[in-house]
Formats: C-alpha cells, sequence, structure tokens
C-alpha cells in the first residue's frame, strides 16, 4: 500500500472525527470492556469523498499485493457496504456471511450467492482481536470456500493478525492504529497526555478496563 495514501485515510480518520480519545469517560466496546479509544469506521460511509478513497486503496490492495479471488465477501453488518464498494470496482462477485444462520427460511448463513470451491476475499471495516472474523471465517470454510485473506480498513494490532495467521489467513489493513496514532501526534490531534493514556490500555487492555 502506498504510504502517502496511508497516512491521508489517517488524517482524514481525525479529521472526520472517526478516531476519538476519551480517557475520563471510556467507551463500552462491544466485547464488554472499557476503552479510551474509539474507531468509528461506519461513519465512513457518509462521507463521499473518503468512501472513494477507502474504495481506491482496496482495489489497489488487491491488485499490488495479488490477491486472487473469485468472490469477495462481507461480513454482517459493517463489512457488508464496505465488500459491495470493492467488488464493484474490481468487477467480482460479492456475498455476505451472517454472525449465525437465519432461523428461518433456508436457514442461511452465506448469502448473495455460492462460494463453494471459490477462493474468498474476507472484507471488515474494524478488526481488535479478530473474532468477528474467525466466526465468519468459520461459515465460509463449513461451505466450502478458500479463504486465504482477509481486507480490513482499520487494524487496531490487537491480536487479530495473529489469530486470521494461525488459521493460514493473511489480513491486509488500509490503516492501522499505531500509524494512526503516529499521526494524531504529529498533525496536533492527540497531546502526549492523551496518547500516553492510549498506550497505558493497549500495554494491558483488560487491566485497564477492570481498574474503570
Amino acid at each position: 500500500m502506498n504510504e502517502d495514501m496511508r497516512r491521508a485515510l489517517a488524517v482524514e480518520l481525525w479529521r472526520s472525527d472517526m478516531v476519538r480519545v476519551r480517557a475520563d469517560e471510556p467507551f463500552r466496546l462491544a466485547s464488554g470492556g472499557l476503552s479510551p479509544l474509539y474507531i468509528d469506521i461506519r461513519r465512513l460511509l457518509g462521507d463521499g469523498g473518503l468512501r472513494g478513497l477507502v474504495t481506491a486503496m482496496g482495489a489497489f490492495t488487491i491488485e499490488r499485493s495479488g490477491l486472487e479471488a473469485d468472490v469477495l465477501a462481507g461480513g454482517e453488518t459493517a463489512g457488508i457496504p464496505f465488500a459491495a464498494l470493492l467488488a464493484a470496482s474490481v468487477a467480482k462477485p460479492m456475498v455476505y456471511v451472517r454472525k449465525k444462520p437465519k432461523g428461518h427460511g433456508a436457514a442461511a448463513q452465506i448469502e448473495g450467492g455460492d462460494a463453494s470451491g471459490k477462493r474468498v476475499l474476507l472484507v471488515e471495516d474494524l478488526v481488535t482481536a479478530g473474532g468477528s472474523l474467525l466466526t465468519f471465517l468459520d461459515a465460509l470454510e463449513r461451505a466450502g470456500a478458500r479463504v486465504e485473506d482477509a481486507l480490513a480498513v482499520f487494524d487496531r494490532r490487537q491480536g487479530g493478525e495473529q489469530r486470521l495467521a494461525e488459521r493460514g489467513v493473511r489480513l491486509h489493513s488500509l490503516c492501522d492504529l499505531p500509524l494512526a496514532l503516529a499521526i494524531g501526534v504529529e498533525r496536533g490531534f492527540l497531546d502526549s497526555a492523551a496518547r500516553g493514556v492510549v498506550e497505558a490500555y493497549l500495554d494491558d487492555p483488560e487491566g485497564w478496563s477492570a481498574a474503570r
């Protein structure tokens, strides 16, 4: 990925308030834990310019990294629109994966087409520890798909890449937390005290959360 593009995306995420740090009133994460840091990538969909930048970066990554895929798969729910944008950009079919099978009708977990025997690129908006991606990966593999790569708009670098690697899947990200923090300090979006709080959290997320 072109480093200038990655830096430009990081700047726009701060400028658009999609990266937020709030040490005094931590954010409650989906896991139930507390974090001084919140990354709201879904808001990107409402910004036409940023949406175009991310789509171009994703297509660039697919082409330059040699990601051979027959189908793109978006994870429920936030990965679906990004997969759709990328699939249209690179002229590939798309499916989406539910977190669990639908409780009625055909009880499908994969919607939009047949992934059996096909090489699938799994698309997500945000990766933290990788739990959601592993759920989607399990569903795709049960359906007979081959998943060798996953693409995320943002990687928080909290274990997701390692967990996917253990399953033989490479994670590619358009932006990540170390870069976002560096850009935040460089451009004045994040002062040194706030960065210290974030780094203390990243050193021990569970301990930081439990203490609050």
